[in-house]
């Protein structure tokens, strides 16, 4: 058994899937034709960890851009298992998964990617195509989905172009963990 009760990774993807095997999963996706950002959650009960894996595939985001801003619309989906509880036999946790759409401002020459969402808050890093930095992903902390809310910084990962961005993040603490991907095409 894992010392913490939970852990999050970028993994690989077949199809719309993270190739996870995890007991109790809630799989998703966000998907354009600049490629596909798949997440999931679940449990490792041979580890007794809530785990979150995101991993993108089929990245075509075109040439990198140098200079000037740009921006991207954008689908966006996070699953996250919050209130996570391990016991010497259980582990358990409240999953949900949010959803929705945003604009994202690229500033080439500053090396940065920002917008905001009710859920997601982009704070990323730009550096050629490579996508860094974090996002903060707010999410409902119990069952019901609407609150009370927590925060969790979440590591990102992805790639940039003049075509379109694609990018996953994920993130733990001692009570939850998420993963979470984008995709967008340039406005």
């Amino acid at each position: 058994m894992s010392n913490s009760p939970t852990t999050s990774y970028v993994g690989s993807v077949s199809g719309t899937q993270v190739n996870a095997f995890l007991s109790n999963e809630t799989n998703g996706f966000v998907s354009n034709a600049v490629g596909t950002a798949a997440y999931v959650t679940g449990l490792d009960t041979t580890q007794g960890q809530a785990v979150a894996a995101a991993g993108y595939r089929n990245a075509n985001v075109g040439a990198a851009v140098t200079s000037g801003t740009a921006t991207y619309a954008t689908n966006y989906g996070v699953a996250v298992v919050s209130g996570v509880e391990r016991t010497q036999t259980l582990i358990s946790g409240y999953p949900n998964q949010l959803t929705g759409t945003t604009t994202l401002t690229a500033d080439f020459d500053r090396g940065t990617l920002t917008g905001d969402t009710t859920y997601v808050d982009f704070d990323a890093t730009i550096q050629g195509t490579a996508l860094g930095g974090t996002v903060e992903v707010t999410y409902p902390r119990g069952a019901s989905g609407s609150g009370p809310f927590d925060r969790l910084d979440a590591t990102v990962s992805g790639e940039i172009g003049a075509t379109g961005l694609i990018g996953v993040f994920h993130g733990s603490s001692a009570t939850a963990t998420l993963a979470g991907g984008f995709v967008g095409t340039r406005n």
